[in-house]
């Protein structure tokens, strides 16, 4: 595929990212606003989580067109070629897909156990491969800017694992909502979570538009 082919895809991702983590934003606020009927809050939470795989979608798919840029023009071929990373970035989409439709049944448990350590693999490839561009490690040349892009998106990725360990207690809490059992306590805790995760994804948004935008100029 072309280059021009590869950099559409990419802004496509980022943007349908982008706008579909907006959509998730705002119906969280009809998850912990105990004004609305449990069943209004019941189906906004379950709207949430499956919009929610768009993004979980979306980084995958990012790297994997940041990585069809990347090998067209910055990096070096190797040997084998750069073929193996597709088919196995599309292993890692249909894990977390998995994941999400086994839910908490043993298998997606430890099929999430697997993704969770995934993404920490991925991140320590992310920031070594950052420090080989900017520091032009051989057979590397230096490009800082695609350093600096890959840095952020090991940041995202961590921030990502930060939000889902932050995120465990909503089961419990969330339960009691739908079963009409919450009290005062467990509708405060609610909301407190929830407003704990938005800071995570307010970090993410601003560094998502900082690596779109080194990607476009693509500074020296």
């Amino acid at each position: 595929m072309s280059y021009e082919l590869w950099a559409l895809a990419h802004i496509l991702v980022i943007a349908y990212w982008l706008g579909t983590d907006l959509a998730v934003y705002y119906i969280s606020g009809a998850i912990v606003d105990d004004t609305k009927p449990t069943s209004v809050r019941v189906y906004a939470a379950r709207a949430m989580l499956l919009l929610d795989m768009v993004p979980r979608t979306a980084l995958i798919l990012t790297l994997l067109t940041g990585l069809g840029l990347a090998t067209s023009v910055w990096l070096p071929q190797p040997t084998v070629g750069w073929w193996w990373l597709w088919p196995a970035l599309l292993a890692w989409l249909a894990l977390t897909w998995a994941v999400f439709h086994l839910e908490d049944s043993p298998l997606g448990i430890w099929l999430g156990k697997i993704d969770f350590g995934l993404r920490i693999l991925v991140l320590l490839v992310l920031l070594i491969s950052a420090l080989a561009l900017w520091s032009g490690w051989e057979p590397f040349a230096a490009v800082p800017w695609l350093a600096a892009k890959l840095g952020i998106m090991a940041l995202i990725m961590f921030l990502g694992l930060v939000i889902r360990v932050q995120l465990r207690p909503f089961g419990p809490l969330f339960a009691k909502v739908a079963q009409g059992h919450a009290d005062p306590t467990a509708e405060r805790k609610l909301r407190q979570l929830i407003a704990r995760v938005k800071v995570p994804v307010w970090v993410i948004w601003i560094s998502l538009v900082i690596a779109a935008t080194l990607g476009k100029l693509q500074p020296a």
